[in-house]
């Protein structure tokens, strides 16, 4: 059985709403707008843009930590694995370890007393 690469259906929503309107707000002039005339300038436009740019370089540097994961544990298509930790972040690492594990048999041990 394999272990899915992407995370909770609540999880891909929070990313898409979440980061969508980050990314919108800093380089959408509309939705800047929007953004302004309920908030007001409570957090600047250069905010915005520093935030969208630092996700974006935190999610290229998973999605790297992912590919050379995945390809040092040899496990099948570690660019998928990437493409993955680029979307959706570090739920894909949890994941992945977990398959790294599995796949060489350290995987946690029930233990009942």
């Amino acid at each position: 059985m394999s272990n899915p690469r992407t995370p909770s259906l609540l999880w891909r929503a929070f990313v898409v709403v979440g980061g969508g309107t980050v990314f919108a707000v800093a380089y959408n002039d509309s939705a800047w707008e929007k953004w302004e005339g309920v908030a007001g300038d409570a957090i600047p436009r250069d905010k915005f843009k520093a935030l969208a740019v630092g996700t974006a370089g935190l999610h290229v540097t998973e999605a790297l930590g992912a590919y050379f994961g995945a390809k040092r544990a040899k496990l099948d298509s570690p660019i998928r694995w990437a493409f993955a930790s680029l979307l959706w972040g570090f739920p894909v690492h949890r994941r992945l370890s977990n398959e790294r594990r599995r796949i060489q048999g350290k995987g946690r041990k029930n233990k009942k007393a």
